[in-house]
This record gives structure tokens, sequence and C-alpha cells, in this order.
């Protein structure tokens, strides 16, 4: 009696099956999605302070004599660094 009814009905349940997986995945790639965009939250202080930085780092003119000093005394300079 079961032989019968799953070989009757076994397109019914393949496309339960299939149709249950679908929406596993879908679960999953919402969570995925909402844990991704948490993570990139958590990175936003640390791209404002990147973009500081740079802009900074463009903006110094580190001179001693006649050579510059380079990005490493830009850098110093714009981190708190020098006299």
């Amino acid at each position: 009696m079961l032989k019968n009814f799953l070989v009757n009905n076994k397109y019914l349940i393949c496309a339960g099956l299939s149709t249950f997986s679908l929406g596993i995945s879908a679960i999953t790639t919402i969570s995925i999605s909402n844990s991704v965009n948490q993570l990139s939250k958590g990175f936003e202080p640390l791209s404002e302070w990147a973009e500081t930085q740079n802009e900074c780092i463009t903006r110094t003119f580190r001179i001693n004599g006649n050579n510059t000093q380079g990005i490493p005394s830009k850098v110093w300079s714009c981190n708190g660094g020098g006299n």
C-alpha cells in the first residue's frame, strides 16, 4: 500500500521536497545577507578613519631641507606625531 502511494504520488512528493528545499535556501540567503550587512556596518568607522588618513596624507607636505620625508613622515604627522 505504501509502495503504491509512493509510486502514484512520486511527482507530487518531489515537487514538495523541491519547494521545501527552495524555502530553506531562501531563508539561508536572507540570513547570510543580514550577517554580511551587519559586518559591513561594523567596518564603517574604520572606513571613515582610513578616508580621513588618506585626505590628511594627500594634503600634508613634510619637507626637511631639500628632501621630502615621504609617506612615513606624513602618516606620522597625520596621527599626531611631531613636535
